[in-house]
């Protein structure tokens, strides 16, 4: 099994507090892992410092064997896209404009982009269900649409590692659902995800693998299929009751 990104003694102090506590995480190709964990857990500083876009004090971040201190930035943005939790737009460009900036890694940011590039940026505004925005400026659209338009431009990008932070969390229950089977998709030709999210159902039914953090640490990667009510109780301060539905999902519901 091919790894595509390692985390190695990943640590992040901002003041007196341990964002991040000597994390180490592998990420394998045709793998999606789910990182879940309470607000302020350190869920957003370690997938920006795993894409080389954020803070990183100790440790090492490896992009396909390579150590990303001594990549060139174009490098990584080539080996690794970044989906942020923000995702408003305050420059009124195009929407297609907006996804071609996703093949800049590839030619380069002055260079002219190819027909190619565009049918490359056509191809991920179809997968997010937005098509006929092409003209639209991205000041102009609602909350989910720009995420949408964010994740178009990471998948524009065409690179070997995703990660995606909180990617669905102002979209619809439709276009939430048609995220996670693209990043299925995805995961199906050989990529790399890793997702953060608040949901666990998203993570039991979709993931390959679940880590928790919680203040700073990384707790032991389960499969979906061995989550259980203790762990979540011991990550989220509050009970929880898993089931098995119908069609042989899982689901987990927090208690009053």
């Amino acid at each position: 099994m091919k790894t595509l990104l390692s985390l190695r003694g990943l640590g992040v102090t901002l003041g007196s507090r341990e964002v991040l506590q000597s994390i180490d995480l592998d990420l394998n190709a045709g793998e999606i892992i789910a990182l879940l964990g309470p607000n302020g857990s350190g869920k957003s500083t370690l997938l920006a410092a795993a894409g080389g876009i954020g803070r990183k004090d100790r440790g090492s971040v490896f992009l396909l064997g390579d150590d990303l201190a001594g990549l060139p930035r174009r490098e990584v943005a080539k080996r690794v896209a970044v989906v942020p939790q923000q995702t408003g737009f305050f420059m009124p460009f195009t929407v297609m404009e907006t996804v071609l900036m996703g093949r800049f890694p590839a030619s380069g940011r002055f260079a002219r982009l190819s027909p190619a590039d565009a049918d490359m940026a056509r191809s991920a505004l179809e997968k997010v269900d937005l098509s006929s925005f092409e003209e639209m400026l991205v000041t102009d659209l609602s909350g989910g649409e720009a995420q949408r338009v964010t994740i178009a431009r990471a998948l524009a990008q065409d690179t070997s590692v995703l990660l995606l932070d909180e990617p669905v969390s102002a979209l619809d229950p439709r276009h939430a659902m048609g995220v996670f089977r693209l990043l299925g998709e995805l995961r199906e030709k050989g990529k790399g995800i890793i997702v953060a999210l608040h949901d666990i159902n998203y993570a039991l039914r979709f993931a390959d693998r679940i880590f928790f953090l919680k203040d700073g640490v990384l707790f032991e990667p389960r499969s979906p299929g061995l989550v259980d009510g203790d762990l979540l109780a011991r990550i989220f301060d509050t009970g929880w009751r898993l089931e098995t539905l119908p069609d042989g999902e899982r689901a987990a519901f927090p208690l009053a």
